[in-house]
């Protein structure tokens, strides 16, 4: 077993006075990116449907509720990320509950960038050169939620993510946290998240009322459902309120299939 906490401490810093009890990092609402608005409007329409969704995610199962769970999209652009990072935030606010944030997407990973914390060392530099995974999570504004970057590019991952140190990782991910939230690359751009979805609780497919169109969600369903992930249902963004008026949709029959989602922001179908 690898030298692993699942929340490392910041390092003191050269000016702080020998015997202090601890060191203590200051973070500014600056750092974090404003689409995160479960940090920065938490009293808010759309922080609240994120929380709905922490809701249904506990009450699907209450003695064995999903711990590690999968997010991905059909396509890029689709509010993937940044809907990962709400719901850690989401799940992040209770006391009891520690989060883990794993940026799995290798190529071109953001979690960082939207939470404030530095890119590397992250999950590339953990498989590739043996960084200790202690030495890659980072505390984020929130006191609950840890995130494990990208770190270094890494252009086929796909292979990293079928080893059994990867998977040793997710376990020991698991056993520090009560949640492990795994942002992966889309479904029909990469294989990667069909490789991932096999080693999680759950997977979540982000559809994007305006963006997303129908075949291309049933085929990501259908490829994660064959290679055998267990998938949770979707993550719809970008819904409207009910009294504004819905723009005109190119594809009239993705629009009749996503108008079912309710209020504005997102909409959680689990």
């Amino acid at each position: 077993m690898w030298p692993f906490r699942s929340r490392p401490q910041p390092a003191a810093p050269a000016s702080q006075p020998p015997g202090t009890p601890g060191a203590i990092v200051a973070m500014v609402d600056d750092v974090v990116d404003p689409r995160v608005v479960v940090y920065h409007d938490p009293a808010g329409q759309q922080s609240e449907q994120y929380r709905s969704f922490r809701t249904n995610l506990r009450a699907m199962n209450p003695q064995g509720e999903p711990r590690t769970l999968l997010f991905t999209s059909a396509q890029p652009r689709e509010g993937k990320s940044v809907t990962v990072v709400n719901i850690a935030c989401a799940l992040a606010e209770s006391a009891a509950a520690r989060v883990c944030l794993v940026d799995a997407d290798l190529r071109a990973g953001q979690l960082h960038k939207l939470l404030g914390c530095l890119g590397t060392p992250g999950l590339g530099d953990v498989l590739l050169d043996g960084v200790p995974p202690r030495k890659a999570l980072q505390q984020t504004p929130l006191t609950n939620l840890t995130l494990l970057p990208a770190g270094r590019p890494v252009e086929n991952p796909g292979e990293l993510f079928t080893s059994a140190y990867f998977q040793e990782l997710v376990s020991v991910l698991k056993r520090g946290h009560e949640y492990v939230l795994i942002d992966s690359p889309p479904v029909l751009a990469f294989s990667d998240a069909c490789e991932l979805g096999r080693l999680t609780d759950g997977v979540l497919l982000i559809v994007a009322i305006e963006e997303t169109r129908k075949r291309d969600a049933e085929r990501s369903l259908a490829n994660l459902a064959d290679a055998g992930a267990h998938v949770l249902g979707t993550f719809v963004t970008g819904a409207l309120p009910q009294d504004e008026d819905r723009p005109t949709v190119p594809d009239a029959e993705d629009e009749a299939e996503q108008a079912d989602s309710e209020d504005g922001g997102p909409a959680a179908r689990v």
